[in-house]
């Protein structure tokens, strides 16, 4: 009754730096989210944020850097991930023409 076919819980995909990048890239958005939860860091940005820009409201402003910095860590890590994507194919690509250029060799000897 049900379809039994599974994706592969891993691929074989190769890393390269730029997934490592990308990971920490999120992993920094992830933690200025988490630091986001902690009152006393909270207050002092916005005490301090209060001083740098009088006219708005340092909660508005706070929430609106939050935002903007989370958007362009995440940002910067999808654009990590494609790349970092491309070039494992194209690695993948090049070994896969290697390999039968060797065999052929071989069996010419």
């Amino acid at each position: 009754m049900h379809d039994q076919r599974r994706l592969p819980l891993t691929t074989s995909r190769t890393r390269v730096w730029q997934d490592t990048a990308a990971e920490s890239l999120l992993g920094g958005a992830v933690g200025l989210i988490a630091l986001t939860a902690i009152n006393p860091l909270v207050l002092a940005a916005n005490q301090w944020l209060a001083d740098v820009v009088p006219g708005v409201d340092p909660v508005v402003t706070m929430l609106a850097l939050v935002v903007i910095l989370t958007a362009g860590l995440v940002l910067g890590g999808i654009g990590l991930k494609a790349q970092a994507r491309r070039v494992a194919i194209q690695r993948t690509q090049f070994a896969r023409a290697d390999v039968p250029a060797a065999s052929s060799a071989q069996a010419e000897a």
